[in-house]
């Protein structure tokens, strides 16, 4: 019963905090962790719920993945309670603004925070975690609380809600990806496959336009430079494009910057 305790109680506050929220298009991409196994004996149970009103996208969660946890840092796995509002109609500022050196940039669609490319000055010192393989096989790990640096889209779909998700077969690159996740200024974060134009004549990878120019062990952002490109796969400096729909949106990309590269909006 005590495995259960943490989820009652976070349920509770969702109902009292959401209860006045309506569904919408953007709570519709959250998925229902209440159907996976959990991170193991001794783990609170996931939760994430959300829904929208006056223009707010508002999610709240307790941090604790769908899946089996595995343990990479000498922090403990506990449930930290996690309360975002987004904007609803995001807009594109007139200029890109860098993301904190450190702590959440965004959130998945399980309720997990999301982190930049890099570490703190320990274990090695701002270096990039997925190359320095520190990351489990959902590219999460746990600091000041269990969070991605970057996003495997078999670990945030419907299929996904197992207990080894990244054992399963990688994504269909032929079919688009969904939302993985939202930034802190109200964009959505797609998987990497999607259109180029509104007829989708077929089916693309988008990559980052970022460079490794140094070694990433350390010191991540110094060792990579971001190239512009006039290829309709290449991502901008964000790692985000003005889809077909003609609305900005980030991708999930296999390197470097991983999920986003600065803000294209002006983050809450």
């Amino acid at each position: 019963m005590h495995r259960l305790l943490p989820l009652l109680v976070l349920l509770a506050a969702c109902e009292s905090n959401l209860a006045d929220l309506d569904s919408c298009d953007e709570s519709e991409t959250l998925l229902d962790v209440s159907l996976a196994p959990g991170a193991g004996i001794g783990y609170a149970l996931p939760a994430v719920a959300g829904g929208c009103s006056d223009g707010s996208f508002v999610v709240e969660s307790n941090s604790i993945p769908h899946y089996t946890f595995v343990a990479l840092t000498p922090n403990a796995l506990e449930a930290v309670d996690q309360h975002w509002e987004l904007p609803r109609d995001p807009t594109e500022a007139a200029s890109a603004s860098e993301l904190p050196l450190l702590g959440q940039i965004a959130f998945t669609v399980t309720g997990l925070p999301i982190f930049g490319p890099n570490e703190a000055a320990q274990p090695d010192p701002y270096g990039d975690p997925v190359y320095n393989g520190i990351t489990d096989g959902c590219f999460g790990h746990t600091a000041m609380e269990y969070h991605n640096h970057a996003l495997a889209q078999k670990c945030l779909t419907a299929e996904g809600l197992v207990s080894e998700p990244w054992t399963l077969a990688d994504p269909d690159p032929n079919e688009e990806s969904p939302v993985l996740g939202w930034a802190l200024d109200g964009f959505p974060i797609y998987g990497p496959y999607g259109c180029v134009d509104g007829d989708c004549a077929e089916v693309v990878e988008f990559v980052s336009g970022y460079e490794q120019i140094a070694d990433p062990s350390t010191y991540a952002w110094d060792a990579h430079e971001y190239r512009e490109s006039s290829e309709p796969t290449v991502l901008d400096e964000c790692n985000g494009r003005v889809g077909p729909d003609g609305t900005y949106r980030y991708h999930a990309t296999s390197t470097f910057p991983y999920i986003l590269g600065c803000y294209r909006g002006t983050p809450l």
